[in-house]
């Protein structure tokens, strides 16, 4: 009796959603069992439960064995083989739509290397989920999406690009926890950009761009808009003169300041501060 075997599932369609499952299956190969060469016309990611085999497309030959995984990619030619003495067995499943490149696109199975190694069980289990739930009906169907979403966002958190973004998303707090905490302790100062950007380690021009990107604001704007949220706690919780406010957020030209206040809230500072007494 032959140990080989294959079991596919294929699914209902379903055009109301962004992407789909359309076909699944997990196969025990026979040796040198071939594909290819050929296009394929859907995504198909083949997960490798166990042996060996050959993966060819238009960049490469990839030796591929247990825990790999690879991506097929619409209309792009490919050819794909087990090993002769040891064949793989593999899950696999077909998917489309619109969020499929988007995603695929912030895993590490680009163009040039379609594929991953060293798959974990989590995305083993994910593999296994989809191939194992046919989807005959609609309701089926959307819950076969969700599964197949958990497997790309598990291919997405192991990729080395994930890792880059999650290095490059800690440098950006780490820059903007620097630069609002040196605001905030010596905002009654004259401050430049440049000691800003000095007090986060950074280039004028980077401390530029994360600020735009992530407040929507460039350092100048922040600080401005800094010292007027302090300077409106004064104006409410104290009866300080405008002149004593203005200095002590850290403008030393009081027509500057109401101009600055002015351009901010939309009336000026004497106009808030009676607005304020008023609401009490």
């Amino acid at each position: 009796m032959s140990s080989t075997f294959k079991h596919s599932v294929k699914s209902a369609s379903e055009e109301a959603i962004s992407m789909s499952v359309t076909y699944s299956g997990h196969e025990k190969c026979t040796p040198c069992h071939r594909w290819g060469r050929g296009v394929r016309q859907q995504y198909i990611l083949h997960l490798i439960l166990s042996g060996k085999g050959t993966y060819i497309t238009p960049e490469g030959v990839f030796e591929l064995s247990e825990g790999d995984i690879f991506l097929i990619r619409p209309f792009t030619e490919i050819e794909y083989y087990a090993d002769e003495n040891d064949p793989w067995e593999y899950y696999w499943v077909n998917f489309t739509g619109g969020d499929a490149e988007y995603i695929l696109k912030r895993t590490d199975l680009t163009v040039k290397s379609p594929v991953m190694h060293g798959c974990s069980e989590e995305i083993f289990s994910a593999m296994r989920e989809i191939t194992e739930n046919p989807a005959a009906h609609r309701y089926e169907n959307i819950e076969l999406t969700g599964r197949l979403y958990i497997l790309l966002s598990l291919l997405m958190k192991a990729s080395s690009r994930a890792v880059r973004h999650s290095r490059r998303e800690q440098e950006k707090r780490r820059i903007l926890k620097a630069a609002r905490d040196y605001i905030a302790i010596n905002y009654p100062l004259s401050l430049s950009v440049e000691d800003i950007a000095e007090a986060a380690a950074v280039s004028r021009t980077t401390l530029f761009r994360v600020f735009k990107s992530e407040l929507s604001a460039t350092p100048a704007e922040y600080l401005i808009s800094f010292r007027l949220s302090q300077a409106k706690k004064l104006l409410s919780e104290t009866d300080i003169s405008v002149a004593a406010v203005a200095r002590s957020v850290g403008y030393e030209d009081n027509l500057y300041f109401s101009r600055a206040f002015r351009n901010q809230e939309g009336i000026s500072p004497t106009q808030y501060r009676k607005l304020q007494q008023k609401s009490i």
